[in-house]
Order: structure tokens, then C-alpha cells, then sequence
């Protein structure tokens, strides 16, 4: 098993919660953050007032797959959310060595 960490824009969320559910992937996880990466400190101006933006926003997505769908969910994931620009993320993926699904203790991949 594998644990699929992705750190995306939030533009680009309702296009991922998409072809994940169309792709049959359930048991997906969000959560908002911020970070920064190559495009450091930005100037964004608002009603004439200029301040520093240090932290872009960012979703956390997080996917526990079986070891034989990480390739497919990440070319997926890939096409949908590439611009080719700076800013467009990160893909992590971790060895998952367990997973227990509480309610029935069912564990490994049929916890998933």
C-alpha cells in the first residue's frame, strides 16, 4: 500500500474531487494549508493598497491506495492539475505499512 500526499492550489480541488470520484477513488482526505515554494515572497495589490503575500494557499490532499493503482492515480492527478507553471505542487508518495478501518477493524488493504 501506498500513501499519496499531493499539495495542490485550491483553484484546481473541484477538478481533482472530480476525476477521483469518476475513477472510483473513495476515502480521500482534505485540508487547507499554505506554503511556498520557488515563487517566495509575491506583491499583490488591493483597492490600491500593496502587501506582501509570503504564503500561497494550498490543499493538502491525502489518498491511501493498494500498491497496483498509485501509478493510475497519479497520472490522473497529474493531467488534471499540470499547468507547467510555478505553483503547481507536489506529489508525495509514502510506504503505507497498515491501515485499520475503525468501525469493523478490518485491516491492510481491505480497509482502504
Amino acid at each position: 500500500m501506498r500513501f499519496l500526499v499531493c499539495v495542490i492550489p485550491p483553484k484546481k480541488i473541484d477538478q481533482v474531487k472530480k476525476v477521483l470520484w469518476e475513477a472510483g477513488i473513495r476515502g480521500v482526505t482534505l485540508s487547507d494549508g499554505s506554503g511556498y515554494g520557488y515563487q517566495k515572497v509575491q506583491v499583490e495589490s488591493v483597492k490600491g493598497a500593496d502587501y506582501k503575500v509570503q504564503y500561497q494557499p494550498r490543499v493538502r490532499v491525502e489518498i491511501a491506495l493498494p500498491d497496483e493503482e498509485v501509478e493510475k492515480v497519479v497520472e490522473l492527478l497529474l493531467d488534471t492539475v499540470r499547468t507547467g507553471r510555478i505553483g503547481d505542487g507536489k506529489f508525495f508518495i509514502l510506504p503505507l505499512e497498515d491501515a485499520i478501518r475503525v468501525r469493523t477493524g478490518e485491516r491492510g488493504e481491505n480497509a482502504l
